[in-house]
């Protein structure tokens, strides 16, 4: 079965070497003929078994010796490790496509593949809390897009400062197009505290929802979040979106939202929040950016149930 890994290894080598190509062809030739149970008749078989047997011995002429009176034992055994880790990888490939996590639906564990995702669940945490969801929080009266009596209700705890909050924008807003008029989305300031101005631009967005423009503040805060370094910018920025300029500075200044922005954070700490952004969907809790598709299988859950 020498033949077989090396019609696999020498395949891939193919991709870059025109005279890897033509091992892997000899190798697919052994591989197709001892199938038909057929002999292999190019020889790669021996070749292959003499060059490995030589290169170890050289290092050490008793495993050479033990390598060749077991090959074959060592070639199908070699073989199957192989296939067992293609099995395992288009599995994992599989639920990554379908669940966003190589290890199943709404897994949390390590998953090889979420080196190839741009949303990994990384969070900005509050090194002062441990991490440990305890329970599910209330809306409190914050703002929110949706229904109330929605069957699904999701509650995500964020910070204007964090970039993975930001991460999770795009995701955020595929959910509500995808499932408007199904699912109440609220969101919870959870400033970092060690964050730049984090606390502040919570307040500000508080200071925009009492001009009816929570959201449109809410998305210009993420999308200039590198910008914004002050008071004057958070002022700047109320602007641009139109708002009643004096009313918001004074609303800034005197911190008018500082209690609700408070009470938002010790909610988050009092439900285990540790970092931002972290999510409840109705009782479930996502930590960090995730694809669309994570959330879409936990959202279709709770639908159905």
């Amino acid at each position: 079965m020498i033949c077989f890994i090396a019609l696999f290894v020498f395949s891939i080598l193919g991709i870059f070497s025109a005279s890897h190509r033509k091992i892997a062809l000899k190798a697919f030739d052994c591989v197709f003929r001892r199938m038909t149970l057929r002999p292999c008749q190019s020889g790669l078989d021996r070749q292959l078994k003499t060059s490995i047997v030589g290169f170890v011995s050289r290092k050490n002429v008793s495993a050479a010796r033990v390598i060749v009176k077991y090959f074959e034992i060592i070639s199908w055994t070699f073989t199957l490790i192989m296939v067992l880790s293609l099995i395992f990888s288009i599995r994992g490939l599989y639920f990554y496509a379908v669940y966003g996590n190589c290890n199943g639906q709404n897994s949390d564990e390590f998953c090889v593949f979420d080196a190839l995702n741009p949303l990994q669940a990384t969070t900005c945490d509050d090194p002062n809390i441990m991490g440990n969801i305890t329970k599910t929080p209330n809306i409190d009266n914050d703002p929110f897009i949706g229904p109330k009596d929605a069957k699904v209700t999701i509650i995500e705890f964020g910070c204007f400062s964090c970039p993975y909050s930001k991460k999770a924008e795009p995701v955020i807003k595929e959910i509500l197009k995808k499932y408007e008029g199904k699912v109440l989305f609220v969101y919870r300031d959870f400033h970092i505290p060690s964050h730049p101005d984090s606390k502040e631009r919570a307040i500000a967005a508080e200071c925009a929802n009492e001009q009816g423009k929570y959201w449109e503040y809410h998305s210009a805060l993420f999308e200039n979040q590198e910008k914004i370094v002050n008071a004057s910018s958070l002022i700047s920025l109320a602007d641009e979106i139109g708002l009643n300029n004096e009313k918001f500075k004074t609303c800034l200044e005197t911190e008018k939202y500082v209690e609700e922005v408070d009470n938002d954070f010790e909610d988050g700490r009092a439900a285990g929040v540790y970092g931002t952004p972290t999510f409840f969907i109705n009782n479930v809790a996502v930590v960090g950016p995730k694809p669309f598709v994570y959330f879409k299988n936990i959202i279709e859950k709770e639908l159905k149930g």
